[in-house]
C-alpha cells in the first residue's frame, strides 16, 4: 500500500513459503487423469511454457494447467534430451486435451491468451471458451500502469513473489531456453504461470464490474483476442528484393548527406553521437540555443532543438534528414528481411492490446504502425508490403474519425452540420478562424486549419501552435480564441470533461473505457497541464480506438460469412491506427472492398456519419496512395 516495491520483492511469500500442490505429469495415466480433472472443473487456467517472446517462432517446451488456486500440473513436451524429463509426444497431449481446449463450454483463464492461441494453433489446436485474460483485465482496470506483467500483478494483488525467468534460465549470454531446463527444475516456474492467473482472475473480474468495464471486456477486448491472433498468424508478405534495392538507394542518400554535413561542419565526426554533434553545432559552429539536456551541461540535440536551429542554418536540417533516413533504413529496410518467417515467408508483427492508455492497439517486432506515409522513403517502404500472386491489398481507412468523434461528444452544431452535409471540415475551420477574406493562399489556409483542428484535440497551447504554423504566439492565441468562438460547444465539452475528471479522478470513452487521471489536481503546473491534455484527448482518441475495434470484430464476422464455400478466402491482415488492411483475390476485390466499407461505416452509431476511404493495389502504397 505504501509503494515499497523493493521490500515486497525481498519479503513477499513465494512458493517455498506457501502451500502449493505443483506436479509434473509423468505418465499417460496421469495425463488421462489431468484431462478428466480439466473437464470436470469446467474452468481452468493454462499457460504455454516457451523459449521465446514471439508466439510464431517460440519453441513450446510444455503446457501448464490449473483448476484451483495453489494447484497446477505441468505437461512437458519438447524438453531437449534431458534424462529426468519425461517428454510426451505432442499427439498424445493433443488427443487427450485438445478437445477440451476447443470446447467453448469450458472456460479458459490465462495471462495473454492471444499468445496461447497462436502457440496452440501452430500445433493445430483451437482454443475456444475464453474467460478472463488477466493481462487485459488489469489493463482495463488501470490503463496507466507502466506494464501489466504477471509478476507485478502477483505482488500487488496477491502478495506473492513469483520465480523470475532469469532465475530459471540464467542471465545474458549464459541464458538457455526453457526447453533446455529439466522439468523438475522448471516445475514451480511453469506451474505459477497457470496458477497465478487463476488466483487473480476473480479479483480482476470484480474490479471490472465495480468500474463498469464488463461490457468493454465482453464486447470489445475479448472478441478481439482471436481476431488479433489470426491476423498475427497470417502475417503480411514482404518484397525483400525491393527492400534490397531501397537499402542501396538510402545508403547513397546517407552518404551524400554525410558529405554535405561534414562540409558544413568543417570536418568529419560521428553524426549519430549527440555529444559530438553538440560540440560541432554549439562550439565549432557557434550556433545559439538555450536548451541543455537534463542532468548534464551538454547542449541538447533533440529534434525540436535542431528544428529551431534549422530556421537559421542548413546544417541542422541536413542532420534531421540524415537521422530520418537512418532510422527508417535500420528499423525497416535492413530489419524486415531478417524477420521473414522461414515457413510462412511472411512477416508477423505482434499486436499489443494492453499498452496504450487510450485503448489504441500498438504493434511491435516489427512495429508496422510507425512507417511514415507522408515521406517519400516511408511510401517506398510501404510499397514493399505486397499481396500474394493473384491477390490484391485493400486499405480501408476511417476519414477524420477523431474529429467526427469530437462532433458527437461535443454536440457542436457547426461541426456536426459540416460532417452531416459533407462539407470539408478543414475548409469550414479555415472560414471560421481566418474569415473569408484573409488574403492568405488557399492551400496555406487549409494547412493551418488542419493543424488547428488536430492541435486542439490534443490540448496544444498557443506556444506550440505558433511553432507548428509559423506565427507569433499572440496570433496563435487569437486563432485558438476564434476556433472556440466558431465551435462554442467544443469549448464547453472540454471544460465539462476536465471538471468531471477532476472530481471523479477518471475520464471515459463512449463505451465506458476509462483512464485514471489523478494528476489533474497536481500542484506542479507542468504535471497538471500534461494531465489536462491527456484528459481531453482520452474520450476522443479512446472512442476512435473503440470504433476501430468494433469494426474489426464486425469485419471479421462478415468476412467469415463471405468466405463460406470459397476456395480463396479474403483476410484481414493488418491494423494501423484508423486503418484496416485486407488481402483478397484480385477477381473479388471490388466486392470485398464494398463489403468492408459498408461494415466499417455501420460499426458504431454516432450522431455524424462515419466515412471510410478505400483503396486497392498490389502493394500497400498503391492501396493507400
Amino acid at each position: 500500500k505504501l509503494g515499497f516495491r523493493t521490500l515486497v520483492q525481498d519479503f513477499a511469500p513465494d512458493a517455498r513459503s506457501s502451500d502449493k500442490d505443483y506436479k509434473v505429469i509423468e505418465s499417460l495415466d496421469e495425463l488421462d487423469a489431468l484431462a478428466a480433472s480439466l473437464k470436470a472443473a469446467g474452468r481452468f487456467s493454462l499457460a504455454p511454457i516457451t523459449d521465446g517472446a514471439s508466439a510464431m517462432t517460440a519453441t513450446i517446451a510444455g503446457w501448464a494447467f490449473s483448476t484451483a488456486p495453489n494447484l497446477a500440473r505441468y505437461v512437458p513436451m519438447r524438453h531437449s534430451g534431458l534424462p529426468d524429463t519425461p517428454n510426451f509426444a505432442v499427439s498424445e497431449v493433443i488427443s487427450r486435451i485438445g478437445p477440451l481446449l476447443a470446447d467453448a463450454g469450458i472456460e479458459k483463464v490465462g495471462h495473454d491468451l492471444k499468445f496461447a492461441m497462436i502457440a496452440l494453433g501452430r500445433d493445430g489446436v483451437v482454443l475456444n471458451g475464453l474467460g478472463i485474460d488477466t493481462e487485459i483485465a488489469s489493463y482495463l482496470v488501470d490503463a496507466t500502469r507502466s506494464n501489466h506483467a504477471l509478476e507485478g500483478l502477483a505482488l500487488e494483488r496477491a502478495d506473492y513473489r513469483m520465480i523470475a525467468d532469469e532465475a530459471i534460465r540464467g542471465k545474458g549470454v549464459k541464458a538457455v531456453g526453457l526447453d533446455a531446463v529439466p522439468s523438475s527444475s522448471l516445475l514451480t516456474f511453469a506451474a505459477e504461470r497457470s496458477d497465478v492467473p487463476l488466483l487473480l482472475a476473480t479479483g480482476l473480474a470484480e474490479d471490472m464490474s465495480t468500474s463498469q468495464l464488463d461490457s468493454v471486456y465482453r464486447d470489445l477486448e475479448r472478441p478481439l483476442i482471436p481476431i488479433l491472433a489470426t491476423i498475427e498468424r497470417i502475417g503480411i508478405r514482404v518484397d525483400t528484393d525491393a527492400l534490397a534495392v531501397l537499402a542501396v538507394k538510402m545508403q547513397t542518400e546517407l552518404d551524400d548527406l554525410s558529405s554535405r554535413i561534414f562540409a558544413a561542419a568543417g570536418g568529419e565526426f560521428n553524426i549519430n553521437s549527440p555529444k559530438q554533434l553538440g560540440e560541432v553545432l554549439f562550439e565549432r559552429m557557434s550556433l545559439q540555443t538555450g536548451k541543455k539536456t537534463g542532468g548534464t551541461k551538454a547542449f541538447s540535440t533533440a529534434r525540436e532543438v535542431l528544428e529551431e536551429l534549422a530556421l537559421t542554418h542548413e546544417m541542422p536540417a541536413l542532420v534531421l534528414k540524415w537521422r530520418e533516413i537512418m532510422k527508417l533504413k535500420g528499423t525497416y529496410v535492413d530489419a524486415l528481411p531478417l524477420l521473414v518467417h522461414p515457413q510462412t515467408k511472411r512477416v508477423h508483427t505482434t499486436f499489443n492490446q494492453a499498452v496504450a492508455a487510450t485503448g489504441r492497439l500498438s504493434s511491435s517486432d516489427p512495429n508496422l504502425q510507425n512507417i511514415p506515409i507522408r515521406t517519400a522513403q516511408g511510401r517506398e517502404i510501404r510499397a514493399a508490403f505486397v499481396a500474394d500472386p493473384g491477390y490484391v491489398l485493400i486499405s480501408a481507412d476511417y476519414s477524420q474519425i477523431e474529429l467526427r468523434v469530437l462532433a458527437h461528444l461535443s454536440g457542436d452544431e457547426a461541426l456536426t452540420e459540416a460532417f452531416r452535409t459533407n462539407i470539408d471540415i478543414h475548409d469550414r475551420t479555415s472560414e471560421r478562424v481566418f474569415g473569408v477574406n484573409s488574403g492568405l493562399d488557399p492551400h496555406e489556409l487549409r494547412r493551418r486549419a488542419k493543424i488547428i483542428n488536430y492541435a486542439l484535440l490534443y490540448g496544444k497551447t498557443a506556444f506550440t501552435l505558433a511553432k507548428d504554423i509559423g506565427v507569433e504566439q499572440r496570433a496563435a492565441q487569437e486563432f485558438i480564441d476564434a476556433y472556440f468562438a466558431g465551435y462554442p460547444s467544443v469549448r464547453k465539452f472540454i471544460d465539462q470533461t476536465l471538471e468531471d475528471a477532476r472530481s471523479s479522478g477518471v475520464v471515459k470513452t463512449i463505451t465506458g473505457r476509462r483512464r485514471l487521471v489523478p494528476e489533474l489536481n497536481s500542484r506542479n503546473m507542468q504535471v497538471r497541464m500534461a494531465a489536462e491534455r491527456e484528459t481531453v484527448n482520452m474520450p476522443i482518441q479512446g472512442t476512435a480506438a473503440d470504433v476501430l475495434k468494433k469494426a474489426m470484430i464486425d469485419a471479421s464476422s462478415e468476412l467469415e460469412r463471405y468466405n463460406a464455400g470459397r476456395m480463396q478466402p479474403s483476410r484481414m491482415i493488418l491494423t494501423v491506427h484508423d486503418e484496416l488492411l485486407f488481402e483478397a483475390p484480385e477477381s473479388e476485390a471490388d466486392d470485398v472492398a464494398a463489403l468492408v466499407k459498408d461494415t466499417m461505416q455501420r460499426a458504431f452509431p454516432l450522431s455524424v456519419p462515419l466515412d471510410v476511404d478505400v483503396g486497392v493495389g498490389v502493394n500497400w502504397r498503391e492501396a493507400k496512395p
